[in-house]
């Protein structure tokens, strides 16, 4: 079997060939290797996704009856996303080592069993054992997901180097298409038989996944020769380091809405079944949008434009969303709903552009075009979304315990403004900078003729 990235028909097109200045010079068709890699790494971010946001309609009801404070519950959802923070890089540098194949089944079978070790937490006692046990199953968690994002994003980047962001948004789809069932499925056997059912179904789907992977999902052999990429050279770049706080904040509002929306919504007197469907509107909107951000960021080279633009999207969403105090209007169920779409239009821009851009920005930078740089950028999109995912659900609670839901979207929205005014000091200066460069260019060759 060939290596990832090494199949015959892509040898004479590296990423380096097919995209040149932003755009794309070949466009290769998917053999029948590719499209089994696109089918099982769609199916398994699905599954991982379905997991990630199973909880969000009833855990927070249930914690607190097991004794545990806004800021508690908060901090259970974010411990997971700082896990994959943490030991992301890890992985990244790890991908010369361990192939990808073998960390993507691992991944996929850990999160399995934990979901459904945390489908047991409520038969623990309430109050410290109840938050130290949720804490002690989200870690582990943490180190499955992690595994599986990682390997995950290094393989498309690998295997599909002529349409990189289109095949992401493909399995950013299929990210979002989980986010719908988790919550969805997870308020509708909420209902069917309490807290229990839906952690164990997920779970059990999941290593049904793990073990189809592991017999349907063409080997990766690396290269013996490749060594552990330089991560502290790739980080420190303006362009990544703001791809990377892209990714952020765009997910710590995606966290600041799974911990405290439910508690928000309760004034509507919604059933679990109706909440879940609301918490999927945007994931949905993601899902059904990120291709197209993929298509128009593979066939350009406005990636920094197109982040901006989802920010400036997700910004106005958290205006409406509450809405901010300043707003002369209450709540209202429809705006909510509205705002959710925006929020998962926005979403999409911001992190298909970003991991593109990282990308292209890396291997312009004279970073080889293998798998050992695709694992730092996948490492970089792992990391950043997972810190924000902790941040937000963290911060969420808190925010929620002390100055209510409306007050806490202010918040947000201030984060959100002050990244917009970033993006655009960064595009105004990296354009100046290459009209000098080509300035520069053009009077060499000017004396170059002269003489």
């Amino acid at each position: 079997m060939p290596a990832i990235g090494a199949s015959s028909e892509y040898e004479e097109t590296p990423l380096l060939i097919a995209i040149k200045d932003g755009k794309e010079t070949s466009k290769p068709k998917r053999n029948r290797r590719q499209w089994l890699v696109l089918i099982m790494l769609a199916f398994g971010n699905f599954c991982v996704a379905s997991c990630v946001s199973l909880q969000a309609p009833f855990f927070p009801k249930e914690a607190e009856i097991k004794g545990a404070t806004p800021t508690q519950y908060g901090f259970v959802f974010g411990v997971f996303q700082l896990t994959v923070f943490i030991v992301s890089p890890i992985y990244g540098k790890l991908m010369a080592l361990i192939t990808p194949k073998f960390m993507l089944n691992s991944g996929i079978l850990i999160v399995g069993v934990t979901s459904i070790l945390f489908g047991i937490l409520d038969r623990s006692p309430s109050g410290t054992p109840f938050i130290a046990l949720a804490f002690a199953v989200r870690i582990v968690e943490g180190l499955g997901s992690a595994a599986f994002t990682t390997s995950s994003f290094t393989i498309i980047a690998a295997e599909f180097p002529g349409n990189v962001a289109t095949t992401f948004g493909t399995l950013e789809t299929a990210y979002g298409f989980g986010l719908i069932a988790g919550p969805t499925l997870g308020g509708a056997l909420y209902e069917v038989d309490g807290y229990y059912l839906p952690f164990i179904t997920v779970g059990a789907i999941l290593i049904v996944c793990a073990v189809i992977t592991v017999f349907l999902l063409p080997d990766s052999v690396l290269n013996e020769n490749m060594e552990s990429g330089d991560l502290l050279k790739f980080w420190l770049y303006p362009g990544t380091i703001l791809d990377g706080l892209s990714i952020m904040i765009t997910t710590i509002t995606i966290g600041y809405n799974l911990a405290t929306l439910e508690p928000h919504l309760r004034q509507f007197n919604l059933s679990p079944f109706i909440l879940g469907t609301i918490f999927v509107v945007g994931g949905g909107f993601y899902a059904i949008t990120a291709p197209g951000w993929g298509l128009l960021v593979d066939r350009s080279d406005i990636t920094k434009l197109v982040g901006v633009s989802g920010c400036a999207i997700i910004s106005v969403a958290f205006i409406f969303i509450g809405p901010v105090p300043f707003m002369p209007f209450d709540t209202k169920l429809w705006i909510v709903i509205v705002s959710l779409l925006l929020h998962g239009f926005g979403i999409g821009a911001v992190l298909v552009s970003a991991f593109v851009g990282a990308l292209r920005d890396t291997i312009k930078r004279g970073f080889p075009d293998d798998l050992t740089t695709h694992g730092l950028v996948s490492s970089l999109f792992a990391s950043s979304a997972s810190l924000g995912s902790f941040i937000g659900p963290s911060v969420g609670g808190y925010l929620l315990e002390k100055i209510g839901y409306r007050n806490g979207t202010s918040v947000l929205l201030i984060i959100e403004a002050i990244l917009v005014c970033i993006l655009v000091i960064y595009l105004v200066w990296d354009y100046r900078m290459k009209k000098k460069e080509h300035g520069y260019e053009r009077k060499s060759d000017q004396q170059y003729l002269t003489k």
